[in-house]
């Protein structure tokens, strides 16, 4: 079995090291964040993702995974680190460039080096390969080096990480079966191998085609509202084609993922990524549109509250990152009305989350953001006590229209065209 290190401990990384570690090979984790490492430790990592904490407490007291701040001398090197995007929309690849820094200082004669972050094309034969090179070994002669990104999704991670296929690219074609006969100890889906570049627009491609798809969903319910037709009957008749799958409309578009990818084809090459870029401005404009609603519907009320139920960037997560709750809030409060934010999963967001009783009390509008599953048992007569107002906004297909409308409520559906009328 191989020693392996795994840096970055985070939704993709502890899971990797955990299913390495459950097969046998001797893993060590490490995170430069020492809070992470101590709770790794101590068995809770904070994350609620479904067997992990059984499967991790398993490998920690089997010895098969030990966890610290630094690396240490291993023959298999695994990087999954985060790669965030600037406020210009441009990669922050510095997270990865330091990570194989720490790495070139313990890089020996034939060892492996796999990327899983998401890099733009191009990044492991050039910035990557060039870093490790500070090693003195050369990549692909001295050493492999191959791209493999992940495709799990978060609450599900266990499952989609064994089952879900697997996309190798090496820098060379040995570099391609080490790292496929790696993930071959754990990984039942089926391994499609290819080089290096090819794997890095693959990994996003995927998640560009899903934005792109919302992108056009989000475009027609916008433009049903204007034309006052309901996107949600449009959408359930289009998709009887047999070769349409429109995808669902919403208040905009949140995750580690889809808002991110799109940006790096667009900063790999502009001038032909002009429909992703469209696309993602669509998407970020989203709560524009929702903020831009609620104020047409409140009218010229001082001291206006609204009440945000949802912060998650989809269903049933505790995950808030690129949730477009935050910028929803943003733009209600440059309207100057008072905002709170109430969600059953989240607990770290800004504005602070407080419970749905609290975020109820005297406001003037309540938006629903996120179909939660708790949310579509919500009663409007609890609602009537606790609101000054009586306008429900769904952004999504939750809530029953005729049930709140027979307790008085005012309900807009976002994209059923009714709320020009």
């Amino acid at each position: 079995m191989s020693n392996i290190n795994v840096i970055g401990l985070g939704y993709v990384g502890l899971p990797t090291a955990v299913m390495f570690a459950s097969k046998g090979h001797n893993v060590h984790g490490v995170d430069s964040n020492s809070v992470v490492v101590t709770d790794i430790q101590s068995g809770n990592p904070g994350n609620n993702e479904p067997y992990l904490n059984e499967l991790l407490g398993k490998v920690l007291q089997n010895g098969q995974l030990t966890v610290s701040t630094s690396v240490s001398a291993a023959n298999i090197f695994v990087i999954a680190v985060p790669t965030p995007i600037e406020t210009n929309r441009t990669p922050n690849l510095e997270p990865v460039i330091e990570a194989c820094r720490a790495i070139a200082g313990h890089i020996t004669k034939d060892d492996l080096v796999i990327v899983e972050s998401t890099v733009a094309p191009g990044t492991i034969r050039n910035e990557i390969a060039a870093t490790l090179e500070e090693s003195g070994l050369k990549a692909g002669r001295d050493f492999s080096l191959a791209y493999c990104p992940e495709r799990v999704l978060p609450g599900n991670v266990f499952k989609e990480i064994v089952e879900n296929d697997r996309i190798i690219g090496g820098i060379d074609k040995k570099s391609t079966l080490r790292a496929a006969d790696l993930y071959r100890s754990f990984v039942t889906g089926d391994l499609h191998k290819t080089d290096a570049s090819t794997a890095e627009v693959v990994k996003l491609a995927e998640n560009t085609y899903r934005d792109v798809n919302i992108a056009l969903a989000n475009s027609l319910a916008n433009l049903s509202e204007s034309v006052g037709v309901n996107i949600w009957t449009v959408l359930e008749m289009a998709n009887r084609h047999p070769r349409v799958n429109l995808h669902t409309p919403g208040a905009g578009v949140g995750g580690h993922c889809i808002p991110v990818d799109p940006w790096f084809l667009v900063h790999a090459d502009p001038e032909s990524s002009a429909l992703i870029k469209a696309s993602r401005d669509v998407n970020d404009g989203q709560p524009r549109i929702i903020a831009s609603m609620a104020s047409r519907v409140l009218g010229p009320v001082k001291n206006g509250r609204i009440a945000i139920l949802g912060a998650a960037y989809k269903p049933n997560v505790t995950d808030a990152r690129e949730s477009p709750t935050t910028e929803l809030v943003s733009r209600l409060n440059d309207d100057d009305l008072s905002v709170a934010v109430s969600d059953p999963y989240v607990t770290s967001f800004v504005p602070k989350i407080v419970s749905l009783e609290t975020a109820l009390r005297d406001a003037d509008i309540a938006i629903l953001v996120v179909g939660h599953s708790e949310y579509s048992h919500l009663e409007p007569s609890s609602f009537a006590k606790l609101m000054r107002g009586r306008v429900i906004i769904d952004t999504t297909t939750t809530l029953n229209r005729e049930l709140w409308e027979k307790t008085g409520f005012t309900f807009l559906r976002y994209g059923d065209g009714q709320s020009n009328r």
